[in-house]
Parts: C-alpha cells; sequence; structure tokens
C-alpha cells in the first residue's frame, strides 16, 4: 500500500535524526549533508491524486500553492520551520565543545613552553568565538520564530492589531512586544507588515495598509478643516466682549466633555444618541452667541448650572457603565438617561428663545414693509385700495 505525504514525511525525519546520530558517533561529517539532502528529496509530492468509489476512479487535480494560500492565516502568512535554528545551536555548541577544549590544551601547551601549540590555540580561539556567535544567532532565531507562533496563535485571522492590546493578551509590556514585531518584520518572518506612524497599530495584510493610508488621508482633512474652523472662531471672538468670550471658552470646554463622555458609550445605546443631540443643540446655542454677543447675557443660568449639573450627571452614567448590571444601577442609568431628555428640551427651549428678538425684528421688518408697499399701490391690496379713492 503506497505511503501518504504524511507518513513519508515521519520516515524522512527518522533518516535525518539517523544520519546525524551516525556523524556524531563516527565523528565525520563528511556525508551528513549530502545525506539529508538525499533524504529531503526523496519524498514525493504527488500533483494528482486517485480516489476510489464504488469501482470508479476519480482523479481531483490539487492545486496545492492556492490551496495552501486559503488555509494561511493573516499573521502566520509565512510558513517559517518551527525549529528554525536548533541545527545551528546543535552542531555549534557540537563543534564549539571540541574546539573550546582543543584551544585550552594548547594554550595550557603554550603555557608550559610549546611554541607550536601557541598559533594552534589561537586558531582554535577564534573558531571557538565564531561558534560562539554562531550559537548566538541560532538561539535568537529559535526565540524568535517561538514568538512568531505565539502571537500568531493569539492572533488569529486579524489583519492588524494593536500593539497595547496584543501586549495585555500575551502578559507583556507594549515595548516588549513592539520590538519583538519590528524584528519580526526586520528578520522577514512577517513580509507584508507595516506599522503606523506611531507605532501603535501593526497591518499585516496590504489591504489593511490601504484602508490605513485612507484613513490618514481623512484624518488630515478632518485637521485642515477643523484648524480653518478654529482659526474662523477665534476671529469672530477676537471682537467680543469679555462676557462673551468666557462663556464661549467655558461652552467649547463643555462640548469636548461631552464628546467624549459619547465616546466611551456604544453607540448601539439610547443615551449616545441623545449625547449627539445634546452637543449639536450646545454647538448651535455657541455659535448664536458669536453671531449675537449680547445673547451671552441670557446665559447665566445654563453656564453656572444647567451645564456643570449636566457634567455632574454624565461623570457619574460613566461610572456605573463600569458596574455589574445591578438593580439600582440599571434603576440610576435610567433615571439620567430621562433627565437627559429634559435636558435636551430644555436646552433646546433656550437655543429657541435666543432667537426670539431676531424674529420680532423680522416681523417688524415684515410688516413694515408690506405696509409702504402698499401705500405704493405695489401690492393687490395696495391697489385696490387705489382704484376704490379714485372711484370716490
Amino acid at each position: 500500500m503506497a505511503k501518504n505525504i504524511q507518513d513519508e514525511l515521519v520516515d524522512v525525519g527518522k533518516d535525518i535524526l539517523k544520519s546525524v546520530s551516525a556523524a556524531i558517533d563516527s565523528n565525520d561529517y563528511s556525508k551528513l549533508a549530502s545525506d539529508i539532502t538525499r533524504s529531503v528529496k526523496s519524498v514525493s509530492i504527488p500533483r494528482h491524486t486517485t480516489y476510489s468509489s464504488g469501482g470508479k476512479g476519480r482523479v481531483y487535480r490539487q492545486q496545492f500553492n492556492a490551496a495552501r494560500i486559503q488555509r494561511q492565516i493573516p499573521f502566520l502568512q509565512k510558513k517559517v520551520n518551527k525549529s528554525e535554528g536548533f541545527l545551528t545551536v546543535f552542531f555549534g555548541t557540537f563543534f564549539g565543545a571540541i574546539t573550546g577544549v582543543g584551544a585550552l590544551l594548547a594554550a595550557i601547551a603554550a603555557a608550559t613552553g610549546s611554541t607550536v601549540a601557541t598559533p594552534i590555540a589561537i586558531a582554535l580561539g577564534a573558531i571557538f568565538g565564531m561558534l560562539c556567535f554562531v550559537i548566538h544567532k541560532g538561539a535568537k532565531k529559535q526565540k524568535l520564530t517561538k514568538k512568531y507562533y505565539d502571537y500568531g496563535r493569539v492572533l488569529g485571522t486579524v489583519e492588524y492589531f494593536d500593539i497595547s492590546a496584543l501586549a495585555q493578551r500575551c502578559l507583556k509590556r507594549d515595548e516588549t512586544v513592539l520590538k519583538d514585531i519590528k524584528e519580526l518584520i526586520k528578520e522577514g518572518y512577517l513580509p507584508r507588515a507595516r506599522l503606523d506612524a506611531t507605532e501603535k497599530t501593526c497591518m499585516i495584510t496590504d489591504n489593511a495598509y490601504q484602508m490605513y493610508l485612507g484613513a490618514e488621508k481623512d484624518r488630515v482633512e478632518r485637521e485642515r478643516k477643523e484648524l480653518e474652523e478654529a482659526n474662523k472662531k477665534a476671529r469672530q471672538e477676537a471682537g467680543l466682549p469679555g462676557t462673551a468670550k468666557d462663556i464661549l471658552s467655558d461652552g467649547t470646554e463643555y462640548i469636548k466633555f461631552v464628546r467624549t463622555i459619547n465616546d466611551k458609550i456604544p453607540d448601539t445605546e439610547e443615551m449616545s444618541d441623545k449625547l449627539y443631540r445634546l452637543e449639536e443643540i450646545m454647538n448651535k446655542i455657541f455659535a448664536q452667541v458669536r453671531k449675537n454677543p449680547e445673547s451671552a447675557d441670557e446665559l447665566h443660568k445654563l453656564m453656572d448650572y444647567y451645564l456643570p449639573t449636566t457634567k455632574k450627571l454624565l461623570s457619574a452614567y460613566i461610572e456605573l457603565e463600569k458596574q455589574p448590571d445591578l438593580d439600582n444601577v440599571t434603576k440610576t442609568k435610567a433615571e439620567i438617561s430621562d433627565a437627559m431628555d429634559t435636558i435636551n428640551e430644555a436646552f433646546e427651549n433656550l437655543l429657541d428663545s435666543l432667537f426670539q428678538d431676531m424674529a420680532w425684528d423680522i416681523s417688524s421688518d415684515i410688516s413694515v414693509m408690506k405696509t409702504m408697499m402698499a401705500q405704493d399701490g405695489l401690492t393687490a391690496e395696495g391697489q385696490g385700495v387705489a382704484m376704490q379713492m379714485k372711484s370716490e
């Protein structure tokens, strides 16, 4: 019965082990490399696999490259021998022990006056030093390979990951994990991986990197617009009276606080929608103060009581979010959520009141304009009055 590929690989492993053992026992390593090469080449990887079913043979063409790509997960996309560096350490240690002992004996002989032993001691010492370096490189390769597979098991199929999050899951320091990832990239274990500008996120695939570049472009554009808006607001506020400036400064801080709180609440929660609405109303209130500084006089209660109280409620809500879903916790969160409805309604009414004087002024202007147009006979009502006066 023909052996399958797994059985052949097991046999090859046994042959290689026998070859190494024989070389060590005989102290003859001249044929070791050729023996290992011959054993590896003896494995036959079939291009076709035949299966029999009900007396009928079916041939399935196995596209190994495509199948391997499908099986690969993003982090472990490069096939690395798990025993990488083992042979280097093994043979380096073996020959290092021999040359080390030889160098020591030669040095002792040289110390006793043997002139021939001196150059031998120097040569063996140099070889020993080189072998120590080789052992160090091999051991480093072994450790790095282990880290490669350890991180791969943790990350699974993600295309990008946060360095700090990986460090937490592996119970390591952020700096240690970042150093390991950089080393893996440098040594070619992660051929497509890249770190972001802050070195806080690692993107394993080209797709993730393209998404990052798009996000970076959007961030730069967003920051540019925010800077323009900030400069525009600064110009608007430059000529405002002191009271309006103070209110706008405090108002900006409150808006930032609400946004920070909202970032900590999932968008799926109803509370998040209420905070989006609150931020929108507050922005409109303070925008009106910039346009009409006199309206700042109407905002004393808002700034001195309503906003500080709202800040306390939201801070309490975030603390409750961290607690288990106990009855009192759930009840208190619901009460704060209901209170936000009242707060939003009150702020909307306040915003409406800020436009009240403007509405009165506009209504007055419209009334005066209609009267003047009527007097000049420019409207249907004015033309009717003019015709009536002529008939009389």
